[in-house]
């Protein structure tokens, strides 16, 4: 957010412990920094979350019968890579290896 987005004032009640250690941590003329990057953080931790739980499952075994084991996952994943290795070289990029 930051710089000249507008601003709310809330009022939240915390425990003593983490009052005490969010005074520990930033200074007084901080805390609304402090509590605004806190909780950018935990707002996308919480949105992937989210989504993570609403597409798990979305990809069945069914639609993809050539992934069944570990090992066709490692050639599907070694495959790409070699794939990509080749194109790097055809275009004249540095190899990775």
């Amino acid at each position: 957010m930051g710089g000249k987005a507008k601003t709310e004032k809330m009022s939240v009640t915390l425990p003593k412990e983490l009052a005490g250690e969010i005074r520990s941590i930033a200074s007084q003329g901080e805390i609304s920094s402090f509590f605004t990057e806190a909780l950018e953080h935990y707002i996308a931790y919480r949105k992937q979350t989210i989504a993570l739980e609403k597409g798990f499952g979305a990809c069945k075994d069914e639609y993809h019968p050539d992934l069944a084991t570990p090992d066709d996952s490692t050639a599907y994943v070694r495959a790409i890579r070699e794939a990509d290795r080749k194109r790097q070289q055809r275009l004249g990029g540095v190899s990775a290896k």
